[in-house]
Order: C-alpha cells, then structure tokens, then sequence
C-alpha cells in the first residue's frame, strides 16, 4: 500500500500534464468461477470500464501460473461475442503468449461511456486434490494493474453440494474489507478498495467427493485440511505479528525522522565547521574590475572560478589563446546563399583553423602543447573546421581529451588553489549521510510517508558535500579576484573597458561559460574605429563592414561552435498446495 501511495505522489508530481489526457476506470470485476466434475475450471470475468474519452482496444494478461493449460477463450458483451481474429477492427480480438503469460486484446468503439467487457476461458490442473480434500487457490487481480479495483464479486460453484462445514476459505485482502460466505455448493467472496498494487488471492477448501472418481485422481496425496488450517494459522499469526510491528514503526516514525534529520543537519554542520570554513580575504577590494588580476591560463583559472571541473569552454577558450598568442588562424567563411523554396533566409558563418605561417617560439605548457600537437593533427587530416574539429562519435577525440583533461587537472593541483584536507571532511559527510539515508529507506518502508523528510534532508546534505571543499589561503584570494573580475566583465561598458584587451576579455568570458548575451553585450562595447583590429588573430568577413554589433555576432557564434561540439566529448506448470496461480490484469488504450 506505502509503495503505491509513493508512486501515486511521484506521478502527481512529475506527471501531472497527463492529468488532461483521456482516462478510464475499471471500478467493478465480476469473476464467475464453475468448478466441473471433471476438475475443470470455468471462469467468466465481468470487466467494468468507464471511459472518460475515446479508447478503441483493451488487453487482458494471464500469468502461466497455477495451471497447464488454458482454452476456448471468448470475449463477449451483452449484445454478442467477438471474433477471433487477428486485425484491429472493432469487434474482434486476438490471442497471443510468451514465456510468462497469455495476452488477449479486444478491439472496439467506446466514449465517453460505460462498458462491460466479458472475457471466458477453461483451466486444466488448476486444482489441488488431495484424498479427502481439495483447493482452489487463485489470485483475482494482479498487484501490478494499471486501475484500482473498487469491488471485487467473486462467486464459485461445485459441481454439487455439500455440508457447510465441509467448506473453508481464506483471504490475502484485509478482513475490514472482505466478506467470505460458503454455503451449498457456493463460495461468495467480495472485497473492496484493492488498490492497484494489491493482489486479491482467495483460498477455497472443499471435499474432493464433489468430482467424478473414476475421472478425477489426486495431485497431491499428502494435501490434507489439518495441514492447511495449520498453514493458515501460522499465516494469520505472522500476519498479525507484522501489523503490531507496522503499528509500532509507525509510532516512532515522528521521532526517527526528527533524530535523523537533525544528526544529518549537525553532522554536516560539524564536519564544514571543520574541515571547510573559508579563508578570509578582507584584505582584497569586493569592487567590480575588469583589470586582468593575473596571467593565468584560461584552462587553469576556469577550472578553478566553474566548480573545480575542466570544460570543453576550457578547451576552446585554450585553442583562442593560443592563437592569439600565434600558433594558429581563425577564418570567417559565409555559407553560400540557399536557393529555393525551402530557403531560411538566415545563414550562419562557418569558422576554419589553420596553422600560422611562423609559429612563435615561446614556451608552451604539456597541456597546452598537447592542444597544439592535437589541432595541427586534425588540420592535417583535413578536419580544419572549428566546430567539426573534435566530433562526438570519435572515440579516438574522447580519449584524448580524456587525457588532456587528465593534464589539466595534474597542473591545477600542482598550484595549490584547494584544500586537500577538506577531502577528508567531504568523505566523512559521504559516509554518515549514507549510513543516515540507509535508516531513512528503512522507517519508509517500514513506518510512515513522514520518514520521506528525513530521506529528503539526508538527500540534501549528501549533495552538501560539494560545497565541503575548501581552497587554501591562496587559492582563497586568488579566486576573490578573478569572481570580482567575471562581475566586471558581465558589466563592463565603454567607458570602463580597453579596447587593447577585448580578445583577452574575449578568452575569458568563454573561459567562463558566459552566455552568448553576455558575451555579445561585452564586444558591443567596442568603437566603430577599432572594431577590426581587436580580434588580429580572426579573419573575418568583409573586415572593413564590421560594426560592433557584427562583430559580437560573429565572435559568439564562433565561441558557441566550438563548445557545443567540444562539451560532447566525454566519456506454467499445475497447481500447487501452498501458492496461488493466477493473476490477471486488464488495460485499455
């Protein structure tokens, strides 16, 4: 029951446009049960539906369990049978089978209205028979139907009749909402309210006397009516053994979830106290700059200002620093003009990288000579074009930037910016959170939908531990510069900014990940005079036509090519005595 109410509140939550799509109920089954002389079992279902909309077909399965066979099949309405036929026109239907079950779908017009669907069929080695004594255990309904159940009437027949005290039944349902009657040669089952998840087995006892003895011969020879009241007993016992113990969990729900969430809130607390509380940097203005703070590589320092990860913006903003530094050239191309009636009327440019006719002869960083070596091998093979250089389907790009990150990551450490003991702090908080949400599933299963605050905090503390890793003193200040750095930049205007440094500014912001709007409002800063010679290092298209807007328009879009392309790149046998065949569910679409 706690498990359907969690996957009702869990489509509440995330599937709530479904709540204007048709829908249907089937609130009432009927199942008429005929048990022949032969030991064969009849069983006529009587489905229900409501529809709130148009269906046209409906499906009904059968588990291959609790019997051999299965045969003449019928599906029927009031006003006739249907045809077994495999097509989907209405007033046919099909049978087919797998491994597991049987599927029989009906097709059909319905709207809006109200419909009752019968559907026949005749089991073989259904029972149990034993020597003075046999059963018939099935389930009615499967726990894994599509609709609840409202009312359920079931109602089964001997083939003659008997003492009243001669018949025994049982229930799974709850005894609040059951009601067992035996009298003669029926067997009156109802229960109410079966939720979609709950099964609704029934368990009749009846003397093996009512079959023909020279047709019928026992399956079981050691089932016997003392074994079974004792097996229903011992059931009844452990049943009522778990609702004191739910009873009992639910009782402390309020208070383990208090003492839970609030270990997972102090433990977090403690252990940031610890191991994570910042370093100061009064010291160092707050104000906004867009003064460079330092000549830190773009890949080092993007990493440190984008939660410690290494991007495919780090890889780009690398590859523009390089050629600004002259290793290689950026051309502008324009796509030629599309003809036709299909035309979009807008077309976007094409960037292409080739090498420089004399590379400079300063130093280069491992990382940053494995982006040249890697560049110049695409170049080579004759993938110049800047957002196709590095393409999602290439394992061989995917491992090595792979390795390139690897890279990265070894010269970021190597400067000292974080804590390493914080990692112990982050660790401990993984791990008591863990143990702590552990006790969260348990109360949930086990107690009320209360204990769901407590997985939710324990939940929320565990992501905490993101934000456990501390920098170091240094790494502290130099972190404080370059955020004051990135606010000026997403404010920077003509009157604050050099043109001189507008494609470092440029390097930066993709560095960064700022957003294309951000990065166009910065290039529109530039004067008309000198909006084609800061970017030496891009050929672009009719230079001597740019105005700033242009500018931004083209510089973006090149930034925005090589990212999207460079952040992809990443790594049925018969009836048994003790259990119950069966199990049937019905659908409709």
């Amino acid at each position: 029951m706690k498990k359907g109410l969690l996957i009702s509140l869990f489509m509440v939550l995330f599937g709530a446009g479904s709540l204007y799509a048709s829908d249907y109920t089937i609130p009432e089954i009927t199942v008429d049960v005929q048990i022949t002389d032969d030991g064969i079992v009849q069983i006529t279902e009587h489905l229900t539906y409501r529809f709130d909309g148009t269906f046209s077909w409906a499906e009904y399965s059968l588990p291959m369990e609790g019997f051999s066979e299965v045969r003449n099949i019928r599906v029927f309405e009031q006003d006739g049978s249907y045809i077994n036929e495999n097509t989907e026109e209405a007033g046919t239907f099909s049978v087919s089978e797998n491994d597991d079950s049987i599927f029989i779908k009906w097709h059909y017009n319905a709207s809006n209205t109200s419909r009752v669907f019968s559907i026949s069929y005749e089991l073989t080695e259904a029972l149990t028979v034993g020597p003075e004594v046999s059963q018939f255990f099935w389930n009615y309904l499967s726990s894994s139907r599509d609709k609840s159940t409202e009312q359920l009437n079931v109602t089964i027949t001997l083939p003659e009749s008997v003492s009243s005290d001669e018949l025994f039944a049982w229930g799974r349902i709850p005894a609040d909402r059951t009601t067992i009657n035996a009298q003669g040669d029926t067997f009156t089952l109802q229960a109410t309210d079966i939720s979609r998840n709950e099964s609704a087995q029934f368990r009749v006892i009846f003397p093996s006397s009512v079959f023909d003895q020279n047709v019928v011969d026992a399956t079981d020879p050691g089932f016997n009516l003392a074994d079974v009241i004792m097996e229903e007993e011992q059931r009844e016992q452990k049943a009522e053994e778990q609702a004191e113990q739910d009873a009992f969990y639910a009782s402390i729900t309020y208070e383990v979830t208090l003492v839970i969430s609030l270990l997972s809130i102090l433990l977090f607390v403690f252990l940031y106290r610890k191991y994570s509380i910042r370093h100061s940097t009064t010291t160092i203005s707050d104000r906004d700059t867009i003064m460079i703070p330092d000549q830190t590589r773009p890949a080092l320092i993007g990493k440190l200002m984008t939660s410690k990860m290494t991007t495919g913006n780090h890889l780009v903003a690398t590859i523009f620093d390089l050629a600004r530094r002259g290793w290689f050239t950026i051309r502008e191309e324009e796509p030629e003009e599309e003809d036709g009636w299909f035309s979009t009327g807008s077309r976007k440019s094409e960037f292409f990288i080739s090498r420089a006719e004399n590379p400079p002869s300063d130093s280069t960083t491992t990382d940053e000579q494995m982006v040249i070596d890697f560049v110049n091998s695409q170049i080579d093979s004759g993938k110049n074009e800047f957002s196709k250089m590095i393409s999602e389907t290439s394992a061989g790009s995917a491992k090595w930037y792979a390795k390139w990150q690897k890279e990265v990551k070894q010269k970021f450490d190597e400067q000292e910016w974080i804590d390493k003991s914080t990692y112990t702090g982050v660790t401990l908080n993984i791990v008591g959170q863990l143990m702590l949400m552990a006790g969260a599933i348990f109360i949930l299963i086990v107690g009320t939908l209360l204990a769901i605050i407590a997985l939710a905090t324990t939940l929320f503390m565990l992501i905490g531990a993101s934000f456990m890793i501390r920098r170091t003193q240094s790494g502290q200040e130099k972190y404080h510069r370059w955020k004051a750095y990135i606010s000026g930049l997403k404010k920077a205007d003509k009157r604050t900014i050099r043109m001189e440094m507008m494609d470092r500014h440029f390097i930066y912001a993709t560095a960064f990940h700022l957003s294309e709007k951000q990065i166009n409002t910065l290039i529109e800063c530039s004067d008309d005079a000198t909006v084609n010679m800061i970017f030496p290092w891009i050929i672009l298209t009719q230079d001597s036509f740019h105005t700033p807007a242009s500018l931004a328009t083209s510089v973006t879009a090149l930034a925005a090519s090589g990212t999207t392309s460079f952040s992809g790149v990443s790594g049925g046998g018969g009836a048994m005595a003790g259990a119950a065949g069966g199990g049937a569910s019905a659908s409709a679409g």
